[in-house]
C-alpha cells in the first residue's frame, strides 16, 4: 500500500476492514513510528490506530475472521495482548467456537498475563470453562486440537473449515487411497501418543 492510499484510508476509513485500516496504520508507522504523531498530522485518534495497528499485526487467518465480523475489534485486540501465536489461534478459535463474550476473552487473557498461565490452563477455568475433551462431528468424530488446526489451516487460506474439507475432499477423489490411509493411521498413533503424554 502506497503512503496516499494509507492516508486516504484512515482519514476515511468508513467501508474499509479492519486488516486494511490496520495495514494502513503500519505503511505510515514505518515512516513515523509514533501514533500520537500520525493521530496529530490526520486528525484521528491514536487509540483507534493503536487498536487497528496490533490487529493487523495478527496471524492473517485470524485477521480474517475479524474482517468477517467473527471475532469483534475488542476480542481481536485481547488477542493481540497475547505474544505467542499458537495462545492467539487457541483464543481466537475459543471465541468463535465456543462463543467467548469480551468480558471472557479479557478475564482469560489477564489469567495468562498476571498469572503466567497457560491459554489451554486460562480458558478452562471460569469464566471461559473450555471443555478440550468434548468432540465434535465432522465427517469423524474428531477432538480439539484436530478441530483446532483443520480452522487454523482453513482461515489462513481465508476459508471456513467445511469449504476446506470440501475442497480437500474434491481433491482427495484422485489419491491413491492405500497411501492416505497410511498417513492416517501414522496421524491416529500420534494424536494417541501425545493424548497419552498430556494424561501423565
Amino acid at each position: 500500500m502506497e503512503e496516499k492510499v494509507a492516508i486516504e484510508y484512515l482519514t476515511a476509513p468508513k467501508g474499509k476492514k479492519p486488516s486494511e485500516i490496520g495495514e494502513a496504520v503500519d505503511v505510515l508507522y514505518q515512516k513515523d513510528p509514533s501514533y500520537k504523531a500520525i493521530a496529530h498530522e490526520l486528525k484521528v485518534s491514536s487509540n483507534f490506530l493503536n487498536s487497528r495497528h496490533r490487529i493487523f499485526q495478527l496471524p492473517k487467518g485470524i485477521r480474517w475472521k475479524v474482517d468477517q465480523e467473527q471475532i469483534g475489534i475488542t476480542q481481536a485486540n485481547e488477542i493481540a495482548r497475547l505474544k505467542n501465536e499458537d495462545a492467539q489461534w487457541l483464543l481466537a478459535f475459543a471465541i468463535i467456537e465456543e462463543k467467548l463474550s469480551i468480558e471472557e476473552c479479557n478475564a482469560v487473557v489477564n489469567i495468562v498475563l498476571k498469572q503466567n498461565c497457560s491459554i489451554r490452563d486460562a480458558l478452562s477455568s471460569p469464566p471461559a470453562s473450555v471443555r478440550f475433551d468434548k468432540i465434535q462431528p465432522l465427517l469423524l468424530p474428531i477432538g480439539f486440537d484436530s478441530r483446532l488446526a483443520i480452522c487454523r489451516a482453513a482461515w489462513n487460506q481465508c476459508k471456513d473449515w467445511a469449504d476446506l474439507c470440501y475442497q480437500l475432499l474434491r481433491q482427495g477423489i484422485d489419491v491413491d487411497i492405500k497411501k492416505v490411509a497410511t498417513q492416517l493411521e501414522a496421524l491416529a498413533t500420534d494424536l494417541r501418543e501425545a493424548g497419552q503424554e498430556e494424561t501423565k
